[in-house]
């Protein structure tokens, strides 16, 4: 729920990553803005994510190809909204937001665009988690059985995985700001690609922490996931959620 004005909050930078194709989805245009109930799929992600005012600055990384249709977007968001655009790479698009945001933030939370339903209650949490830690993500643990495929016949099952101490990453992923500009200048010095900002941390064996999410936390990729972001959206809408 939106934060009340008695309560004492960590401000935190937010950048919400928006560069994607999303070729998965099969849209026309570019997964940041496919319909959702009539506003483009991140438009619901900001407005969600806006009414938590310690969250600040913002910063959305759009793809260059859709800079018209961002400014109108961002234009009618309740409160001020940075857009840049993004890079090849999901890590040169955090860096461009990141730069973006400047040095008014010790703690950045970075957001992936498509989750549109991110529990707030979290938010808070995961901030602090990260202040003390350097850096931290919101997570489910897995709750299905989990079946390997054999190496030569992706139809057949290998064995089954234990999912005991397995957990589903998802974000906000939230970062001390001087350690997540550390390790995205030693990936690029690498020349390292990688898909997930926690990975950085992991990779340089650096702690990460998980602060638990929320199952409808999840990632529109594909149609069924659009189809059921359809179906939630109004009970959200019922609460007061935008």
């Amino acid at each position: 729920m939106p934060s009340r004005p008695h309560e004492q909050h960590t401000h935190a930078g937010l950048i919400v990553v928006a560069a994607g194709t999303g070729s998965r989805l099969g849209a026309t245009v570019h997964k940041a803005l496919v319909e959702l109930e009539g506003s483009p799929l991140v438009e619901h992600t900001l407005r969600h994510l806006l009414t938590q005012t310690h969250l600040d600055p913002v910063v959305l990384v759009g793809h260059a190809d859709d800079r018209s249709a961002l400014e109108a977007l961002t234009a009618r968001l309740p409160r001020p909204v940075q857009l840049v655009d993004g890079g090849a790479r999901r890590q040169d698009s955090v860096a461009a937001g990141l730069s973006a945001l400047g040095d008014h933030s010790d703690v950045v939370l970075v957001h992936d665009g498509a989750r549109p339903f991110v529990p707030l209650d979290a938010i808070d949490p995961l901030i602090a988690a990260a202040a003390e830690h350097g850096c931290a993500l919101l997570a489910v643990p897995v709750t299905d059985t989990l079946k390997q495929a054999q190496a030569d016949h992706s139809s057949i099952v290998e064995r089954t995985i234990s999912r005991d101490g397995l957990w589903a990453a998802q974000t906000p992923q939230a970062f001390d700001r001087a350690a997540l500009t550390e390790q995205l200048c030693a990936v690029t010095a690498a020349g390292l690609t990688l898909t997930d900002e926690a990975g950085m941390f992991e990779a340089a064996g650096l702690p990460v922490h998980f602060v638990e999410g929320s199952p409808l936390n999840f990632k529109v990729t594909t149609k069924d996931d659009l189809l059921l972001a359809r179906a939630l959206l109004p009970s959200f809408v019922s609460k007061g959620l935008p």
